[in-house]
């Protein structure tokens, strides 16, 4: 048999009053769709870290055959600009971030190892270093460009 409560109709009315504040704070929490959601972050720091990274990893890639002294310096900042961009919020696209975290991590990879090297002066270790920022790095970052670019577009 089940059970029966009185409630007294002053309860009802406020029970009911706060469940349609609580939905109506839920859903206006949720209102922005996951394309304004992307949106968001890239406007919020998310490109210009991107460009950072695109400078820093091109300087890196430009000056591959020149000099420890000239290279080294270019990892450390490289190495500097990937730190400050793991510190970014996820992107809110679970294949974007997949690609956006393993360009950080070949950045700082190859930018670490590049800058230790050139601390020893040792050019094997620099060349290493560089060829991750080249191979690993690079390539990842332009496929998270090109799926922001996409994504973007279809907003």
């Amino acid at each position: 048999m089940p059970l029966r409560v009185r409630v007294p109709v002053l309860t009802r009315v406020t029970v009911s009053v706060t469940a349609v504040a609580s939905v109506a704070v839920l859903l206006g929490g949720c209102s922005s769709t996951p394309a304004e959601q992307l949106q968001d972050w890239y406007s919020s720091g998310g490109e210009a870290q991107i460009r950072k990274l695109t400078e820093d990893a091109g300087r890196v890639n430009e000056v591959s055959m020149r000099t420890i002294d000239v290279q080294g310096p270019a990892c450390q900042d490289l190495l500097a600009r990937t730190a400050k961009a793991e510190k970014l919020d996820p992107i809110p696209d679970d294949a974007t971030q997949r690609y956006w975290k393993e360009a950080l991590g070949g950045f700082r990879r190859g930018a670490a190892e590049c800058a230790d090297g050139a601390a020893k002066n040792e050019a094997g270790q620099v060349s290493r270093g560089i060829t991750t920022v080249q191979t690993e790095g690079l390539p990842k970052l332009v496929s998270t460009v090109t799926l922001l670019k996409a994504a973007l577009a279809h907003k």
